[in-house]
């Protein structure tokens, strides 16, 4: 009987050869070297997804289209391309240079010719672990499966670890940088708020940026997510404890920092588990499930008092339910130029979906803080004089939706990795 692995291989092959025969375009195949007999590994699928989302940075891709069987999983695209032996040595260059190219076959066909590393008269490829010819250290096996594996695990995990803090970063700032947001802080205005401003939520980022990394980390090595909750909220007290001693007792991000927390361990245990954009949501909800016993005691902060009186469940509420506002809201960065335009689209749409807490306290009142709210349902977030004049409005009262900017930076996040790694 043929090896599955051989067999897979050939379906690639047989795969690659109709899509030439289809359409007289070059097509690039995107597959990921793993070491062994198991090639479904969450890692080859990270990898896979995370080259094809950089190449099509790089070229135009006209389409691309995903497989995966016993060989493991791959891409295919079709690419319009003059030039495709330059195109193969960008190719080449992203494979040698990339943090992670080394694990990765980008190979390039028209309907004559396989473009490899012979027509570019370049040397094969080395070794994960040493500098001799990858295919001697194969035949010889010089080195063992578990090693070449354990470098690919660690390599894809260094990767992601600096990449979660890169893109948490990202979104923070865009949430930061947004000029005219309805009270909230901005580069050139403190907003409603006497006790912060710009260079001091800077401050506070650069603190809480590792424990997000710490909270992703602890979901990407779990093997099960019921019992990370403790751990979980231990890591956001390090964190809410190092930013108040940092702003000296000013809450910058404390509301982010649960959102963002919850979300971080959740995108961790999604890539490391190979699963879809919509799990990072339901494992955020089977996390929370003892969120709702801090309201079984006597309220000792506002959120707490708002759920004795109001029934409103606020963040603790959004996080138990699986942040619904951020799941609605993911669609219109899916389908619209991320751009200011787009971003207070997004905050209005949260603003609208959730109930914040912080927003009530300054509210004073339910029924002020509901008047409020009905302002933003006929608010035209593309019509910049709107947009000012309700900024104006909510600076001149004191008031602005922070819980509903911590929701802004956490759709920003779940964005970026849909886009990169799902």
């Amino acid at each position: 009987m043929m090896n599955p692995i051989l067999l897979g291989r050939e379906a690639r092959a047989y795969m690659i050869d109709l899509w030439l025969k289809d359409k007289n375009l070059l097509v690039l195949s995107i597959h990921a070297n793993i070491p062994g007999d198991t090639k479904n590994l969450s890692e080859a699928f990270l990898l896979v997804h995370f080259f094809e989302y950089h190449i099509q940075s790089i070229v135009h891709t006209l389409s691309c289209e995903r497989f995966f069987n016993d060989d493991g999983p791959y891409t295919l695209c079709y690419i319009q391309h003059d030039h495709p032996v330059s195109l193969k040595q960008t190719l080449v260059s992203l494979e040698d240079h990339h943090p992670l190219g080394r694990m990765i076959d980008l190979d390039l066909y028209d309907q004559m010719n396989h473009y490899s590393r012979n027509t570019l008269n370049l040397l094969p490829r080395k070794c994960y672990l040493c500098e001799d010819i990858a295919h001697h250290c194969i035949r010889s096996k010089k080195h063992s499966i578990e090693e070449l594996r354990e470098y690919v695990f660690v390599q894809v995990k260094d990767f992601l670890l600096k990449e979660v803090i890169h893109i948490a970063s990202k979104a923070m700032m865009e949430e930061l940088n947004l000029e005219d947001k309805f009270g909230l802080i901005t580069p050139s205005s403190a907003g409603s708020h006497d006790d912060m401003d710009y260079e001091l939520m800077l401050k506070a980022q650069k603190v809480i940026l590792p424990y997000f990394q710490k909270l992703f980390l602890l979901g990407y090595e779990s093997d099960a997510l019921y019992h990370l909750f403790d751990q979980a909220r231990e890591i956001g007290l390090e964190a809410e404890k190092d930013m108040l001693n940092e702003t000296q007792g000013i809450n910058c991000y404390k509301g982010l920092i649960f959102v963002l927390g919850w979300l971080m361990v959740s995108i961790g245990y999604v890539l490391k588990h190979h699963q879809t954009v919509d799990h990072i949501f339901t494992n955020v909800h089977h996390m929370t499930h003892a969120l709702f016993d801090d309201f079984n005691r006597p309220p000792t902060t506002f959120g707490e008092k708002a759920y004795q009186t109001y029934q409103i469940t606020g963040a603790r509420g959004e996080a138990y339910l699986g942040f619904p506002s951020i799941h609605h809201a993911l669609h219109i960065l899916e389908h619209q130029p991320k751009n200011d335009q787009t971003l207070r689209m997004v905050l209005k749409t949260l603003i609208l979906a959730t109930d914040d807490t912080v927003m009530l306290k300054r509210s004073g009142t339910l029924e002020n803080y509901q008047k409020i709210k009905k302002m933003f349902v006929d608010l035209d977030p593309t019509d910049l004089h709107q947009v000012k004049e309700l900024t104006h409005y909510m600076i001149q009262e004191r008031l602005s939706f922070g819980g509903a900017a911590d929701l802004l930076i956490g759709t920003l996040v779940v964005h970026e990795i849909q886009r990169q790694y799902l």
